[in-house]
């Protein structure tokens, strides 16, 4: 490459950043998809990590907890971009709780697996829908994370799913972590109905649940109108003691 050629390249780089720049600054479009795609990057960062880590241990319960020391760190590395914070309401109560239980938490975006890294207590796995389990590098990573795939249209093969984690939590002293509503709440408006499955689960097994609540989003996020323009800030709020379904 010439010597006026690679002029030009870094010219027409520095262009190009520049005009970024400036549109970033400029633009509330613009500063939305920049912290989106900022975001689902490191979390894609974050399961090619984790990937490789868990390839040691496969399947290992503590692999789970690796999550959090891959996210978190990363996530403080962009935060001038994602301009993140994340306040924490109770968490002295879930630390006193013994295992096995299962958390049971409001669901609204993609953006709740932030604060999931930041709260993810020890020895504990997440249920998730099967089709999870197709997504590039996310689904693998999962995978080798023992994280629970059910097939909401197999209702056998779910069952049969609940029985065994049922005696795994029981033998193996891990906790559960399920969004109950089943899906996504876009409307960031109250709860959808939720699915009974996780606590039949908690009936069978006679473990308590122990309830999380994510504020809703819709001050600051909200996709359709592209607006995520203020520092996040997500509360949980925790029961002082989980309680056991009769």
């Amino acid at each position: 490459m010439s010597l006026s050629a690679l002029y030009d390249y870094h010219t027409v780089l520095a262009m190009g950043i520049a005009v970024l720049c400036l549109a970033y600054m400029l633009s509330s479009t613009c500063r939305f998809y920049v912290r989106l795609v900022t975001y689902h990057a490191v979390i894609f960062m974050c399961a090619a990590y984790l990937i490789l880590l868990a390839c040691i241990k496969p399947g290992n319960i503590n692999n789970y907890f690796l999550a959090k020391y891959c996210g978190v760190p990363l996530f403080w590395l962009v935060s001038p971009i994602l301009q993140v914070g994340v306040r924490v309401r109770g968490l002295e109560h879930l630390y006193k709780c013994s295992s096995p239980y299962i958390i049971a938490c409001n669901h609204q975006s993609s953006l709740d697996l932030y604060p999931l890294f930041r709260i993810l207590p020890p020895r504990t796995v997440t249920l998730a829908k099967k089709a999870l389990l197709y997504v590039p590098v996310f689904g693998q990573a999962a995978w080798l994370i023992q994280t629970v795939f059910i097939d909401r249209k197999d209702h056998d093969t779910t069952m049969q799913t609940f029985n065994k984690v049922i005696d795994d939590m029981k033998k193996k002293k891990f906790n559960l972590w399920v969004f109950p509503e089943g899906t996504r709440n876009f409307k960031h408006d109250g709860l959808l109905p939720f699915k009974k499955g996780a606590f039949h689960l908690a009936v069978k097994a006679q473990i308590p649940i122990i309830p999380i609540v994510i504020a809703p989003y819709s001050d600051f996020y909200i996709y359709n109108e592209k607006k995520l323009d203020r520092e996040l800030r997500i509360t949980y709020r925790y029961c002082n003691k989980g309680t056991v379904p009769k």
